[in-house]
């Protein structure tokens, strides 16, 4: 399994440096490196933290209603529950670490999978999978939520997400992105 993975639609690179079975599930670290007009969607997870350490530029980080601009030597959390997303603030590329605060190996393997989906063209122009159902699966393994209108979603989701996994769609994205 490759260390670096790449994003198309969030235009980043993610390198794996610390995997959560690395540290006994302690953390999980990757660093990434953004591109201008690079960010995330917005999101929630219920499981870990994350804390963001800018190493090359400045990172724009938008956290529960407030932007915040993080430094290089500064850093910050969003705690468990907050909706956020990060985004690159500037016009140069921009290189930082996220540590999620316990390790989740569920988040490498959203990851793994949304970029190889992203890749081969199976996602829309905010990075998430075009068929409903593998949104609430890829979600589910990654412990994501997603805020606004799908708050109201969310029992279908689940359903979705169920469904999913019983049709073997959470086995062949596992095999296809993750192996």
């Amino acid at each position: 399994m490759e260390n670096t993975i790449i994003n198309p639609i969030f235009k980043d690179v993610v390198t794996f440096t610390k995997r959560s079975s690395d540290t006994g599930g302690k953390y999980s670290t990757c660093q990434v490196k953004l591109f201008t007009t690079g960010k995330n969607v917005a999101h929630i997870h219920k499981k870990y933290t994350e804390t963001f350490q800018p190493l090359q530029g400045n990172l724009g980080v938008w956290a529960g209603g407030k932007t915040i601009i993080v430094k290089p030597g500064e850093t910050f959390t969003v705690p468990i529950g907050v909706e956020h997303y990060f985004f690159n603030p500037g016009s140069e590329t921009i290189v930082f670490d996220i540590v999620l605060t316990p390790g989740f190996e569920g988040f490498e393997h959203m990851l793994r999978i949304l970029y190889g989906l992203a890749r081969d063209g199976q996602t829309d122009k905010e990075g998430l999978p075009k068929r409903l159902a593998l949104t609430a699966l890829v979600a589910e393994i990654g412990d994501t939520s997603l805020p606004g209108f799908f708050v109201l979603l969310a029992p279908l989701l689940r359903f979705l997400a169920k469904r999913a996994r019983k049709r073997g769609e959470e086995k062949r994205l596992m095999d296809l992105y993750c192996s």
